[in-house]
């Protein structure tokens, strides 16, 4: 067998599906140890911000622009899978930090240093054909799949982070966010929150949407402004946050929705058909008559050629006002616990994973199959 022809081989038989293998344990971990894990990391960025604060105080640290989580490459070689939490103003953005607090992520590298062994092994087996050294190459660009979780548990915890003392008292610059990435690699960073101050008026937010710029909205805080009757179908939203604002009457199918936080919205009447909500975020919003119709935001959904999950929070529709919505042929895992269910169309609905309040058992029309594949919480 040719070289190229045994590495593919090596590849798709043994390397991926051992890494697939892993993920699926990281991410079992992850969704049992999810409210420890965000904890410490919230313990954890309390004690930074008042470092950051008194740093402040000293004049050693302008306006914050940007707090980061960072990979430290180096030691992770080294067997200490750590990141650093550091903090950077407009003037220090490429500035090697000297100062931070760091954080233990063994957690989710031990799964990475396991497949390395059992890569390895698999590895001998092919009696040494494949090239050691080429192999550490490949997989030191696999840690995507592994360092997403990072990514995830930063960003479930900035739920707690914003609400903090400490957090609310660092002097911000008018934009800011907070970023998970590796250390001073620019490229390999995402955004996990950010706080414009600089909105746009309804005006001109709506002209930019409706221009519909490729890749322009994601990580995006929209916050204050109407947006009644727009036209932003296709648009890809994924991880903006949408803050008091008003929706009501706009198209939006087929838009891409992943990780999108809506927060004190009005999205009464507005078309979401045919659009990606994996951990959408709608707790408490205003979705009367709102239409769902063939969305698809499922639960635990894993991509193996990627080594992604997808929808490990279900879709957020606790507190919300649903009345008189459709999901007529969506696939949607929703937290309904607490939300207004009066004439929902669940019609032909996978709700697997779903979850809804004993109390509203009789008061949704479902199938014998629908009822079945919801947890039902609470007492009757």
């Amino acid at each position: 067998m040719h070289q190229m022809e045994l590495w593919q081989q090596f590849l798709e038989q043994e390397v991926l599906p051992l890494r697939n293998s892993k993920i699926q344990e990281l991410n079992a971990y992850y969704i049992r140890h999810r409210q420890e894990i965000v904890q410490g990391i919230v313990s954890l960025f309390d004690a930074f911000c008042e470092q950051v604060r008194l740093q402040q105080e000293l004049g050693d640290l302008q306006a914050c622009s940007t707090i980061h989580v960072s990979l430290m490459r180096t030691r992770l070689n080294q067997g200490d899978p750590v990141y650093m939490i550091h903090a950077s103003d407009l003037h220090r953005e490429g500035e090697v930090s000297a100062r931070g607090i760091i954080y233990d992520a063994s957690w989710i590298y031990r799964y990475m240093e396991q497949w390395f062994e059992e890569c390895e092994n698999s590895r001998k087996r092919y009696m040494n054909r494949i090239d050691q050294a080429a192999l550490h190459a490949w997989q030191a660009g696999q840690l995507y799949p592994f360092h997403i979780y990072m990514v995830h548990a930063v960003r479930l915890a900035m739920d707690d982070i914003r609400k903090l003392d400490s957090f609310q008292n660092v002097d911000k610059y008018i934009e800011f966010e907070v970023r998970v990435g590796e250390y001073q690699d620019h490229e390999v960073t995402e955004s996990v929150y950010r706080m414009s101050g600089k909105q746009r008026s309804s005006i001109t937010c709506r002209g930019w949407l409706e221009s519909k710029l490729p890749s322009e909205y994601i990580y995006e805080h929209i916050k204050g402004v109407d947006l009644s009757q727009g036209e932003y179908e296709e648009l890809d939203f994924n991880y903006a946050r949408f803050e008091e604002v008003k929706l009501s009457r706009s198209h939006m199918a087929e838009t891409s929705l992943l990780g999108t936080r809506f927060m004190g919205c009005k999205c009464d009447h507005v078309n979401f058909a045919k659009t990606l909500l994996y951990d959408a975020d709608f707790r408490e919003c205003d979705l009367r008559a709102a239409r769902f119709d063939g969305a698809l935001g499922g639960r635990n959904t894993f991509a193996e050629t990627y080594s992604l999950f997808y929808g490990m929070n279900g879709v957020q529709f606790q507190g919300a006002n649903l009345s008189h919505a459709s999901f007529r042929y969506a696939k949607i895992a929703g937290d309904f616990i607490g939300a207004h269910l009066d004439n929902v169309d669940f019609t032909g609905a996978d709700l697997a994973g779903s979850r809804m309040l004993k109390q509203d058992r009789f008061r949704v029309q479902l199938t014998a199959e629908q009822r079945t594949a919801i947890e039902w919480v609470g007492t009757d």
